[in-house]
């Protein structure tokens, strides 16, 4: 009799440290899942700003290397202007308008046209490198509603985990899941069709 009290004594004590390791992975889980709530909303405008100043500074860096190739571009003309009398006269000659006697025209596209750049400082290059995320940091850095549902709901799940997800609960969880083995045991049982021999019933 003491050797049977023996083994239930700690079939009940492993049973009880198995569900005491399940409450404290589940207390674990749920704060983990509490500050991940938390972070995202504290942490989405912050990041977006960093995405929106990463955007600027690179559309600002493709337009100066736009801007030095354009200098470059126009330091040659200059260069071909003061050095060479051919090239001089005939942007003089398409500035003005100006036709040789004997010389016909053919027109083309404007692209093809002798003509010297001009720069427009007010043209801005747009650089698309959106990621896939930033729909949902904007919401979570302006949509007022969205950051209170979140930051309540991390809230009551803290309060949630404290308040149950303790080693003491684990002698209720037991009770609770021996008592729902048993229902179901007992459901399942009431339907099992008992296997007889068919002689057995003939006799």
């Amino acid at each position: 009799m003491l050797e049977l009290n023996t083994v239930l004594t700690n079939e009940s004590q492993n049973e009880e440290s198995r569900f005491g390791w399940i409450i404290s992975l589940t207390f674990w889980i749920f704060l983990f899942i509490a500050a991940c709530m938390f972070a995202s909303v504290v942490l989405a405008p912050q990041y977006l700003s960093y995405l929106n100043l990463r955007n600027e500074y690179l559309t600002t860096q493709v337009q100066l290397v736009s801007l030095e190739n354009q200098v470059e571009y126009l330091r040659q003309i200059a260069h071909s202007l003061e050095h060479d009398p051919e090239f001089r006269s005939e942007v003089a000659r398409v500035d003005f308008d100006a036709v040789r006697p004997g010389e016909e025209r053919i027109a083309v596209d404007p692209e093809l046209a002798l003509d010297v750049p001009q720069w427009n400082p007010n043209q801005k290059i747009p650089i698309v490198s959106h990621s896939w995320y930033e729909p949902m940091l904007n919401v979570l850095s302006k949509n007022q509603k969205v950051r209170s549902s979140i930051l309540l709901s991390a809230a009551a799940i803290i309060i949630l985990s404290f308040t149950f997800l303790h080693e003491s609960q684990s002698q209720q969880l037991e009770s609770v899941s021996r008592s729902t083995r048993n229902m179901v045991g007992s459901f399942l049982s009431r339907y099992q069709i008992s296997e007889t021999d068919p002689e057995e019933e003939e006799g």
